[in-house]
């Protein structure tokens, strides 16, 4: 990066923090969600984010540090500061919304001599249309997101399974499962490739690109794909930076199936499943020759999900906080009223956690499963 590039980098972020720290989270967070609930320094609301399509009519979901100015949607288990509520709020750019921010709090914001790289190129979706996605055949949506993948994986992709190594999840799993990455430095051939292979048009309409013609995915470069009989419909993806905020970019559309949907054809009636929350978590049981479908976001169940899984054992874990606990009494009730058995584990951690803290988890957690099957018998 030459000392041009860096310097205006390093303004960008000054200008952010000079924002955040002017900012009456607050006001800023009531102007968006103006029934929210204040008590001490938490402000709760529904989910007022346009792409996280809530119908409206569920519990609170959206939390906020009013002390830090963090927001989580616990339904979509998607969070970060207000900048990035903003750009999903306004449908804009990182740069764009320090940018408007700026000139509300009555800072100078002079962005145009920005790098490329920020100007282009944060994982955004620049649309007014809640779901872009919908404007494409399933067909035409399915070819893209699988040359999309194909051409992801020609770069060298060690650096993301090395991640995922590290916490505990083989390389065997992750190519079962289709879990691709690409380095940094490939982002402008990655977006080469598919413009050589598709009309902007299309890409931007699949939502892969933004509407200044560059691919949306620069600081999520993991890529889990959803397989619904053996095609990639779908995929999320996550950062490996600590430092990025939100850790996932999600390709926009409806999520498609619960995760390794495909797998349960492949097993025989009555099998025990574990249904748990997130990519990490499903992969890690299947590391350690675990039968497992996963959810995004400890709220993320249909109703039109549960009938493939009538025929297994299913055993519910999710995430040991208040999100997790909701949606545990929640679909214990879903599974109740189609007459299905549904066994649920309570972990002091989340399944990846779990396994990392000990040697002999995988027994633990046989032994856990049998007497939580046996207490949903009686």
């Amino acid at each position: 990066m030459t000392d041009d590039a860096h310097h205006r980098r390093e303004r960008l972020r000054e200008l952010c923090e000079a924002v955040k720290s002017r900012l009456d989270y607050q006001r800023f967070y009531q102007s968006f969600c103006p029934h929210a609930r204040v008590s001490g320094n938490r402000l709760q609301a529904l989910c007022p984010i346009p792409s996280h399509a809530h119908s409206g009519k569920g519990h609170p979901a959206l939390s906020v540090d009013l002390t830090r100015g963090l927001f989580h949607c616990f339904s979509r288990d998607e969070g970060g500061d207000a900048i990035r509520f903003y750009e999903l709020m306004r449908g804009v750019s990182f740069t764009r919304a320090v940018g408007e921010l700026a000139k509300e709090v009555g800072l100078d914001a002079d962005t145009r001599q920005l790098p490329l790289s920020l100007r282009a190129a944060p994982d955004i979706i620049e649309s007014e249309t809640p779901d872009v996605s919908e404007k494409l055949s399933l067909e035409r949506r399915q070819v893209i997101c699988a040359e999309f993948l194909r051409v992801c994986r020609r770069e060298d992709g060690s650096e993301g399974m090395n991640y995922l190594q590290k916490r505990g999840i083989n390389r065997a799993t992750c190519e079962r499962l289709g879990v691709t990455y690409f380095p940094r430095e490939s982002y402008r051939r990655v977006m080469r490739s598919m413009r050589d292979g598709f009309a902007v048009d299309e890409l931007q309409r699949s939502g892969l690109f933004n509407s200044r013609e560059h691919l949306t995915f620069y600081l999520h470069r993991l890529l889990f794909p959803f397989y619904v009989e053996g095609v990639e419909q779908y995929f999320q993806a996550r950062t490996t930076s600590p430092r990025v905020q939100p850790r996932w970019h999600n390709m926009p559309g409806n999520i498609p199936s619960l995760y390794n949907i495909d797998t349960l054809d492949k097993l025989q009636s009555d099998s025990i499943v574990y249904l748990v929350e997130g990519f990490t978590d499903t992969l890690t049981l299947i590391s350690h020759n675990f039968n497992a479908v996963g959810l995004v976001g400890a709220g993320g169940m249909r109703e039109e999900w549960l009938p493939p899984l009538a025929r297994f054992q299913i055993v519910l874990i999710l995430d040991p906080d208040e999100a997790g606990n909701r949606a545990t009494a929640r679909y214990a009730e879903m599974f109740e009223a189609r007459g299905m058995n549904l066994a649920t584990l309570d972990l002091a951690s989340d399944v990846n956690d779990f396994f990392r803290a000990r040697s002999s988890v995988a027994l633990e957690l046989e032994l856990l499963t049998d007497a939580a099957l046996e207490r949903k018998s009686i």
